[in-house]
């Protein structure tokens, strides 16, 4: 039995997978694309990673959108820092996207799998050394450190478009190492980057197929799944942020890079 192009067994793990990613992710200011695509990849074996990736994007979406929302009700997001940041991401999302439409899937598995242990083996390194936390964020910014940041962003876009991620495995580090803000305000911006830039991803690969014919972009998975990951963000978002502390929330977040890095590898010694 299969619903449009996967199996509905498939489907059903999907599903279940997904919701508890958005549950957990929700509270780390990304998309949940370092472990929405490793799943995909794994359980729809039948689809390229290229039209993997749109799949990832809507689901990213739907993540950080209910990660704003729920980060802004605690004035835990600075609209005006995000805004630039995200400007800069555009350039970046839109090369992504013609890297990963133009290239073999397994360059992207690759690039992919070196992302992930980079950033895993990053965060982990500083919950090992008892790095310390800002307490505070900044409200005002030098030009230079705004430079800094905006160029960082369009590798965040770069991600976005390519990867099928919300960013936030740079967007985050970027908000707090650079700009020295509070991890729970730097994950709110973080989200609310990603809810701009992943949208715009989402609509060149939608544009793409239109002029190269031979993407397809599931909209039929993309109508079972979003709503269960935007219940679960909204309900995870919501929770995280009454029940989990700060070390928590970066252990989790650690852990579930190095299991995608593990999938992903998988994947590439067995195509």
């Amino acid at each position: 039995m299969a619903f449009g192009a996967v199996g509905i067994d498939s489907l059903i793990i999907v599903t279940i997978l997904v919701a508890i990613v958005a549950f957990f992710y929700s509270n780390l200011g990304l998309g949940g694309g370092q472990l929405y695509v490793p799943i995909m990849v794994l359980f729809f074996a039948n689809l390229p990673i290229k039209e993997i990736v749109p799949l990832s994007l809507s689901f990213a979406f739907v993540t950080m959108l209910t990660s704003t929302y729920s980060h802004g009700l605690k004035a835990l997001v600075d609209f005006k820092l995000g805004a630039y940041l995200a400007a800069a991401g555009l350039i970046g999302a839109v090369i992504g996207v013609l890297f990963t439409t133009n290239v073999d899937d397994e360059v992207v598995k690759a690039g992919f799998v070196a992302l992930l242990v980079i950033v895993a083996t990053k965060m982990i390194y500083d919950i090992y050394v008892g790095k310390k936390d800002a307490t505070t964020s900044p409200t005002t910014h030098s030009t230079r450190r705004m430079l800094g940041g905006m160029g960082v962003s369009i590798l965040t876009g770069l991600l976005i478009g390519s990867f099928g991620i919300g960013g936030g495995v740079v967007s985050v580090p970027l908000i707090i190492y650079l700009f020295k803000f509070e991890p729970r305000r730097a994950i709110g911006t973080s989200a609310m980057m990603g809810a701009i830039l992943t949208p715009v991803a989402f609509v060149v690969y939608a544009l793409d197929q239109s002029v190269i014919g031979d993407l397809t972009i599931h909209y039929d998975l993309i109508l079972v799944l979003a709503p269960i990951v935007f219940i679960f963000a909204f309900i995870g978002s919501r929770w995280g942020l009454e029940k989990l502390k700060t070390k928590v929330v970066k252990t989790i977040f650690t852990c579930g890079v190095y299991l995608a890095a593990a999938g992903m590898i998988y994947s590439l010694l067995m195509s």
